[in-house]
């Protein structure tokens, strides 16, 4: 994994090569291996390397060879590089010595900007074409390598991550109030505004191009939500499905050091571990496999329908693989606080959860001690492997398949006794009524968009901003709205993800995150076979669970309740009541953040603070998990930038 930057003078000036070593000096914690820059006439790139797969030791970059016309720096990590040998025509003995930032250079060069659509995995790139005077930029479909930009009059500027474009004389961290209020009210981002003004992000599967005063842009990469895949038999279906998460799993165990996992007590990090446990056995390697967990002896309340210890069902995975090496991470006396500063200053935003940093930070820490490279993760299988299928109920009611319907709920029933008839009937009937109606059942019933329940927004400034507009305006309607459409709603949502600034914070504990559930393979895959596959024998998920029903214990198949991560939270916040009053205080202090968060209503909260087991209830878990420690991420990132500016 790599970091990368660049300048390019428009007004064809020699480039700022003090600049240029700002911006390489601000991006090394995220490649700590080796740091180079490029630099000719009005045009300058930098790279910084972290090591984590045996061809980086081969690294040269950045890429520039006259003779070919074309600079280039490159993030990431290629997948497909046996195709791509075969398509560009490199033999055996080249290939060998050939790291992937030279395979994508040679792509590049062979097609230009349709280089991307022949790449499979993680990567950002930039590359220069000083005869034409082009530059374009380019991120994987997923996102899950981060990229920004910056243009003005005189200068173009791209960077792994915005702290390295503030190194340009003149510019300023200055907060965008639009992204901000998003981000507060949880509306997701839906084009590439960041928040910061004029710095803007390389979206996922898009390829933008700067030439001659122009910006053209296009995404070389969309899911299809019209795609089928009909197979001859449910079997077909799962020994296809075998295939596809192998070879997912396969394409991620490339490493130069050991290789870990986060395991929790779900289908996806239990279904990720299992894989790769059986994967690394064949080689004669072993996993780390890494489940936090609360304190020793936590007994304290939680919602219901969850559990705190994780431990339990990872264990019984872990117990199946003689391979796997399994550690408990607890957080000890960690609060939310203790490290959100540095948090915020690496991500250069708010981290969303903040209470489970203590953990991700822990698990990171104790992996790079142990010289891990690659730690596994299964952030996306929601959206890919453990889909659940539940829209297959409503598309069964909206095409009067009342007869099929019939036996699936029948099937569920039997197999999920504590399964309420209203959990089958609402999602059944939605597609049946127009959605007037809904909207007046949930204003009747005084459940319309409560933003004040899980936001810390000033109330004044989301009439300002108008904060229902806006969350329409980016498709997400605050009233109910039926969901048959199971493709079309995975695909939306995961457009709206952005995993690239964590991937590149995790570098900076000198290792690298990888997903197989974000395999673009993979999600294709699991996109197109129907959704009768995801609902049956009484089960959701029911591809996932024929897959591995003979690799996970019952602890994980059959389990009835969910885990809750940092179970504990409520513990930490006692701990740090005095932390979270000195932080109030600063923060009403300080003019924008007094402007953009309610702080009288967070003291407030403070102040009736439980004590007794309610804190365990969905109330209370939305006004100090959510709403509180969520306000005070995105105070601390407030102060941060504009700490910055003084």
């Amino acid at each position: 994994m790599s970091a990368i930057a660049g300048l390019i003078h428009l007004d064809a000036s020699a480039v700022d090569r003090d600049t240029l070593q700002r911006m390489q000096s601000l991006l090394t914690p995220y490649g700590r291996d080796a740091q180079h820059s490029w630099h000719q006439k009005n045009a300058g790139l930098t790279r910084t390397l972290l090591r984590t797969t045996p061809e980086d030791s081969l690294d040269q970059q950045p890429l520039w060879r006259g003779s070919e016309k074309l600079a280039m720096v490159f993030d990431g990590r290629i997948d497909n590089r046996e195709e791509l040998f075969e398509k560009l025509g490199i033999n055996d003995a080249q290939a060998a010595l050939m790291p992937d930032s030279e395979l994508v250079y040679q792509a590049c060069q062979r097609w230009e900007t349709d280089a991307p659509q022949q790449l499979l995995g993680d990567f950002a790139l930039a590359c220069w074409q000083p005869h034409k005077q082009r530059l374009w930029l380019s991120r994987d479909p997923l996102g899950m390598r981060p990229l920004y930009w910056y243009q003005r009059q005189d200068l173009l500027a791209f960077a792994t991550m915005p702290k390295a474009l503030f190194a340009i004389p003149g510019f300023t961290k200055a907060i965008s109030e639009e992204q901000l209020h998003d981000y507060i009210c949880l509306i997701p981002r839906s084009d590439s505004k960041t928040f910061y003004k004029d710095v803007y992000h390389v979206e996922p599967g898009q390829v933008i191009v700067f030439e001659n005063g122009e910006r053209r842009t296009h995404f070389y990469h969309r899911f299809d939500p019209k795609h089928e895949l009909h197979l001859d038999s449910d079997e077909a279906y799962v020994e296809a499905f075998r295939e596809q998460l192998d070879q997912a799993v396969k394409r991620r165990l490339r490493s130069n050091g050991a290789i870990g996992a986060e395991l929790s007590s779900g289908l996806d990090s239990s279904t990720v571990t299992a894989t790769a446990a059986s994967l690394l056995a064949k080689r004669q390697q072993s996993l780390v496999a890494y489940t936090a967990v609360p304190r020793e002896a936590f007994n304290g309340p939680v919602p219901r329908g969850r559990h705190a210890d994780e431990s339990i069902g990872a264990k019984a995975v872990a117990d199946r693989f003689a391979n796997i090496e399994h550690i408990l991470v607890r957080t000890g006396d960690k609060t939310p606080l203790d490290d959100l500063q540095e948090v915020v200053e690496l991500l250069d935003r708010a981290p969303l959860n903040t209470c489970n940093m203590a953990w991700w930070i822990a698990i990171r820490q104790e992996a790079e001690q142990r010289g891990v490279k690659v730690l596994l993760t299964g952030s996306m299988g929601n959206f890919s492997i453990s889909y659940d299928g539940y829209p297959y109920l409503a598309r069964l009611a909206r095409t009067g398949r009342w007869k099929t319907l019939y036996n699936v709920y029948k099937g569920l029933k039997q197999r999920q006794r504590n399964m309420r008839w209203q959990n089958m009937v609402r999602p059944c009937l939605a597609p049946l009524v127009p959605n007037v109606v809904w909207r007046l059942r949930e204003a009747a019933r005084g459940r319309a968009f409560r933003l004040k329940n899980y936001s810390a927004i000033k109330p004044d400034w989301s009439k300002q901003m108008g904060t229902q507009q806006r969350a329409k305006q980016a498709g997400y309607d605050t009233s109910f709205q039926p969901a048959w459409q199971g493709r079309q709603q995975r695909i939306q949502a995961m457009q709206t993800m952005e995993n690239g600034d964590y991937n590149a914070l995790a570098n900076t504990y000198g290792l690298e995150m990888r997903d197989p559930t974000a395999d673009v393979r993979l999600i294709e895959f699991c996109l197109a076979v129907p959704e009768s596959q995801y609902v049956g024998d009484g089960h959701f998920k029911w591809l996932l669970r024929r897959l591995m029903q003979d690799s996970l214990p019952p602890e994980i198949l059959e389990a009835k309740t969910r885990g809750l991560q940092s179970a504990d939270w409520y513990e930490q916040i006692d701990r740090s009541l005095p932390q979270i009053r000195e932080e109030l205080e600063k923060l009403k202090a300080h003019d924008s953040a007094n402007d953009y968060l309610d702080i009288e209503s967070l003291e407030k909260a403070l102040d009736e603070w439980p004590t007794n087991s309610a804190r365990g209830s969905q109330e209370v878990e939305l006004r100090y998990r959510i709403r509180m420690l969520r306000g005070l991420s995105v105070g601390r990132f407030i102060r941060y930038a504009d700490e910055q500016n003084q």
